[in-house]
């Protein structure tokens, strides 16, 4: 199993691609902060910028590009 985490500046817009578009079942959601989705064996969690300590780590994150930021 393979884990990947992005900062996303919009959670739900990006809950609602990869759940839609992609095929991810939401696992956890904790709106305009948290969720983690499982597609197979891969896990996907996404971070609001600064949400959470691992929203903080490596400094100050800064949103990911493409379907990751739904900006």
């Amino acid at each position: 199993m393979a884990s990947v985490r992005y900062i996303a500046s919009d959670i739900d817009k990006s809950v609602d691609f990869y759940r839609d578009r992609l095929g991810f079942a939401v696992e956890k959601h904790n709106p305009g902060k948290f969720a983690e989705l499982a597609r197979e064996d891969l896990h996907l969690f996404l971070n609001a910028p600064g949400a959470g300590s691992a929203g903080k780590a490596g400094g100050s994150p800064h949103p990911v590009g493409g379907a990751g930021s739904c900006s």
